[in-house]
């Protein structure tokens, strides 16, 4: 498990980085939806947040579910990961 969860802190932290990165590409950038899209990457930062809580709780409890858990866990992080990558492609 603790594999797992290394890669899960290791994802949790590349969308961490993605979102500050688009964050700083998209202050800089001239477009008329700025506004809007930083909105967006905040509510991408609260998906994290909400992610990376959610995964403490569950190793704090010892979840007996956590073959369960991981799934999802693991599906979420890619998720978000992939948000933020079209986020990063679009602003390049």
């Amino acid at each position: 498990m603790a594999d797992y969860l290394e890669h899960l802190a290791s994802k949790l932290h590349e969308i961490d980085s993605g979102i500050e990165a688009a964050k700083a590409k998209l202050e800089k950038a001239d477009i008329g939806e700025k506004t809007k899209a930083l909105a967006e990457l905040s509510q991408l930062r609260l998906l994290h947040e909400d992610l990376s809580n959610r995964i403490e709780d569950a190793k704090k409890k010892d979840a007996d579910e956590w073959s369960s858990l991981r799934t999802g866990f693991q599906e979420e992080a890619d998720g978000l990961k992939d948000t933020v990558e079209k986020w990063l492609t679009r602003l390049s």
